[in-house]
């Protein structure tokens, strides 16, 4: 997996205990069915093949893939399993279809926006009309709107591990960018991010990003564990209604507290006999079984692909410590 042993040493000592970023992705079929103004944003800026991209990821190779990243000029270069990756500007559009037109954000307030942006104006722009103007800008302050652009954002295109339900200054420049119209450099963001996961301890974003790499440069990956998609992996129905929200019977997206009562919003169904509705009581519950069990194997799925992963990185360890000190190989057991 190493063509040396400093890269292996570098991996021991920064990346093999390092946290990878889940890949989510949204739900297509989920968002084109509605008209939120974020998802027509979205794809007036071209990044919806990106954020919709679902593919495995191999968390050792990925760790790998960044304990031996350099980026320079837009380039990336890194080497996996002896196997030199070079991608540069026009390869890495071809595998992600990033668009790399606009202003190179870097996270802070570019120089040809000063003008324009106001931190202030800008809460203006997002918030609902109860929060406040000053101090942290939490999520749940947002209008509906602007907070599934948020939850996007800090999950797909700029993803973190941490307060995820606050939004930063980065993210407030970001969704003013978007709701303005202003073009952003994404590939070159993305490839910052990628080099800013190279600090101490961070965790590493985009790991299905790494697996188009991979698989670009014909990395064999048989034998590698992995980490197939997961439905929790999707953002669609289910993180709209995490923010208390229910559709009325006009389709419309309404806080369940300002729901009208089921019997001025809809006519009472008609009486439906003791079987019937039994049925439907059991019905509901195999459908919650379905959803808790599915859960259940995907988090079965993930300890075991870790547990995987830290055998064979025992193995290779006692393998260098061996070869390091010119020790036999172990007997083969009986």
């Amino acid at each position: 997996m190493f063509s040396s042993d400093d890269q292996r040493l570098r991996y021991l000592s920064q990346f093999s205990s390092r946290i990878i970023l889940d890949p989510k992705y949204l739900d297509i079929e989920f968002f084109n069915d509605e008209t939120f103004d974020c998802y027509q944003v979205f794809q007036n800026s071209g990044l919806v093949d990106f954020m919709s991209l679902k593919l495995p990821y191999y968390p050792e190779l990925v760790k790998v893939f960044y304990c031996n990243l350099k980026i320079q000029d837009g380039i990336i270069m890194s080497e996996v399993h002896g196997t030199s990756m070079v991608i540069d500007q026009s390869l890495f559009f071809s595998l992600t279809h990033l668009p790399s037109q606009g202003a190179p954000f870097e996270g802070t307030i570019v120089d040809d926006w000063k003008f324009d942006y106001s931190s202030h104006d800008a809460r203006r722009m997002v918030c609902n009309d109860q929060a406040e103007m000053t101090g942290r800008l939490l999520a749940g302050s947002l209008t509906f709107d602007n907070r599934i652009m948020h939850y996007i954002i800090v999950r797909i295109l700029l993803p973190r591990s941490s307060n995820l339900a606050q939004a930063s200054e980065e993210d407030l420049i970001l969704m003013w960018a978007f709701l303005t119209g202003r073009q952003i450099d994404w590939a070159h963001l993305v490839r910052y991010r990628m080099h800013k996961a190279l600090r101490a301890n961070a965790p590493l974003p985009y790991p299905h990003l790494i697996t188009l790499f991979l698989r670009h440069f014909q990395i064999p990956l048989d034998d590698e564990p992995f980490v197939q998609v997961k439905r929790s992996f999707a953002i669609g129905v289910g993180a709209v209604t995490s923010f208390g929200y229910r559709k009325d019977r006009n389709g419309q997206w309404l806080k369940k507290d300002a729901l009208p009562p089921q019997d001025e919003r809809t006519p009472s169904p008609p009486p439906q006999c003791e079987d019937f509705a039994l049925m439907n009581e059991v019905l509901s519950e195999l459908r919650g079984l379905r959803s808790y069990v599915g859960d259940r194997f995907d988090s079965l799925d993930t300890r075991f692909v870790g547990m995987d992963i830290c055998l064979t990185q025992l193995e290779e360890d006692v393998g260098y410590i061996r070869q390091s000190f010119d020790l036999p190989p172990p007997p083969p057991p009986s």
